[in-house]
């Protein structure tokens, strides 16, 4: 992962995974608009459900509640999508209070060549004094995070090539 910059009390960290696979980027969007179907079977170790709340799939300002698990434990996420731009990207924030640690989550599409590259972003916040005083614990938490979201590439990838 790489530093961000400082923002106050924080700092804000990017964490990027990106994986090439053998299909078009219209094909990889299809899949999230189709999200509510594919979530479990998209990492179904830890995927427990996924829903539109408001508004249509994958369109900007819809929103979303999903839960999955991290660490061992089920994790709640709600947000909304705020940058959509179909079959390239869309990003979505988290609401509180999850957006004070992690305020977003992404993918990006690009093509290349015959295949796609696709690219899942996080954002997470981390005070200087938390960082120092629960080091370990940031770091379990940045690695349980980072073996998850390499998985969801792997994952799309066998989905998408079959």
């Amino acid at each position: 992962f790489t530093e961000g910059h400082e923002m106050g009390l924080f700092t804000r960290w990017e964490l990027k995974d990106s994986i090439e696979i053998r299909t078009t980027p219209e094909d990889i969007w299809n899949f999230f608009v189709n999200l509510e179907k594919n979530y479990v079977s998209w990492h179904p170790e830890d995927h427990v459900v996924f829903k539109w709340t408001k508004g249509r799939p994958m369109e900007l300002g819809s929103h979303f509640y999903a839960e999955e698990v991290m660490g061992g434990k089920v994790v709640k996420l709600r947000g909304y999508a705020c940058e959509v731009v179909p079959n390239r990207k869309i990003f979505f924030k988290y609401a509180l209070p999850l957006s004070i640690l992690a305020p977003g989550t992404g993918s990006l599409i690009e093509t290349k060549g015959s295949t796609s590259v696709f690219t899942a972003v996080s954002y997470i916040r981390a005070g200087n004094l938390l960082s120092k005083l629960s080091r370990k614990e940031m770091e379990r938490s940045i690695a349980i995070h980072k073996t998850h979201v390499r998985e969801e590439g792997e994952n799309l990838k066998a989905i998408l090539e079959r």
